[in-house]
C-alpha cells in the first residue's frame, strides 16, 4: 500500500472506486436478501440483484461526487 494516494488524481480515483464498490455490494446484497425473504424464483432474484448492483454503484458514484464537493468546495 505504499503507492496508494500518490497524488490528487489517484486519491480521487481510489475514493470513487471504493464508493462505487461499496454501493454495488451493499445494494446487491440488500436486493438478494429481500428476494430470498420473499421466496422469489432464482432467475428473477439474480437479475434483480444484478440491476440493484448497477444502481447501487451509480448511487455510490454520486455520493462520492457530493462528498468531494462538500469537502473541497467550501460548503460545510
Amino acid at each position: 500500500m505504499t503507492l496508494a494516494q500518490i497524488g490528487p488524481l489517484t486519491t480521487v480515483l481510489e475514493a470513487a472506486a471504493a464508493a462505487v464498490g461499496a454501493g454495488v455490494v451493499l445494494s446487491s446484497v440488500a436486493v438478494g436478501v429481500a428476494g430470498l425473504a420473499s421466496r422469489m424464483p432464482r432467475r428473477n432474484l439474480e437479475s434483480r440483484a444484478l440491476v440493484g448492483g448497477y444502481f447501487g454503484g451509480g448511487v455510490g458514484a454520486v455520493v462520492a461526487v457530493v462528498d468531494a464537493i462538500l469537502r473541497y468546495g467550501g460548503l460545510k
